[in-house]
């Protein structure tokens, strides 16, 4: 029998506010008086299923999540260096999900560092001390990273050559996610079983505002028919792979948030350290073009 962990995490409150406005939150300063965010937010307790004993089982059409085994040739200490991160650890995920998907082409958002971070603990999450970190902080909002509509959209942007032949196929968003160090004992990744979420109630569109660009992504209203599920002492070689959006019919993206370990003590384990990745697989409109270009 799967273990299972009892914890909490964030999600959108259902508000009469989201009827006639969009949830968002603005990265950045803005003008005195106008409000950072409108996102309101309650915390759950949820019951997230340990799949350690059965990580083989999962898989990727099925459920949307599947762990990847990853080499690298990246060092602990290269990744704190973005040029070898680009140059080494995105060509070597690039090359890895494509074969593992089947797809004619993945392109990784590297042309901005929000999409592609490493995420280094500060010792005071999750108590803000009212001052920047140097590294984006674990997520304890249930969340998609992206809509199908907003996925579509960054594709062309990044290939205008070629907008009008990729939107004539399929087209995904997916995430990639795993550990710097191991095995993970602070604030691991829970994911949503896709098939247990309603796309049609438990979804709302929101805008992440940053200075020159518009993230779409999804936040999730609670509900007790989610199942959620992680992978207990995750280590640096396993990969989380998990669909955000996907054009092709009928097909749910898999919501993830961070959550703590009840028999953790905060301060007792080291500080999780983990790298996300964010492609675009494509399915057609790359005839011809060489991978990592």
């Amino acid at each position: 029998m799967a273990q299972i962990v009892y914890s909490n995490t964030h999600f959108l409150r259902r508000d009469e506010l989201y009827h006639t406005v969009k949830p968002y939150s603005l990265r950045f300063t803005p003008p005195e008086g106008f409000p950072r965010a409108n996102i309101k937010l309650e915390k759950h307790e949820i019951s997230i299923h340990d799949v350690r004993a059965q990580k083989n089982n999962l898989n990727f059409k099925r459920d949307g999540a599947t762990i990847l085994e990853l080499a690298s040739k990246m060092s602990y200490d290269d990744f704190d260096d973005d040029e070898l991160v680009k140059d080494i650890f995105l060509r070597e995920v690039s090359n890895q999900l494509k074969l593992f998907l089947g797809a004619q082409h993945v392109q990784i958002f590297e042309h901005t560092a929000s999409f592609t971070r490493v995420r280094k603990q500060h010792e005071t999450f999750p108590i803000s001390t009212g001052e920047p970190y140097r590294y984006n902080q674990p997520t304890s909002i249930a969340h998609v990273d992206t809509t199908a509509n907003w996925a579509v959209a960054m594709a062309q942007q990044l290939n205008p050559e070629r907008a009008a032949e990729i939107t004539r196929h399929r087209i995904q968003c997916v995430n990639l996610w795993k550990p710097l160090v191991g095995p993970i004992k602070d604030w691991p990744l829970a994911l949503c079983k896709s098939d247990s979420i309603d796309a049609e109630t438990d979804f709302e569109p929101c805008d992440l505002v940053y200075p020159d660009y518009v993230v779409e992504n999804r936040q999730v209203y609670h509900h007790d028919r989610q199942k959620w599920f992680y992978l207990s002492d995750q280590m640096p070689n396993e990969a989380w792979v998990f669909l955000q959006s996907d054009t092709k019919l009928n097909t749910k993206p898999v919501a993830h948030t961070a959550f703590p370990l009840p028999e953790v003590t905060p301060g007792t384990v080291p500080p999780r350290e983990s790298i996300e990745v964010r492609a675009l697989a494509y399915y057609g409109g790359f005839d011809g073009i060489l991978e990592g270009k």
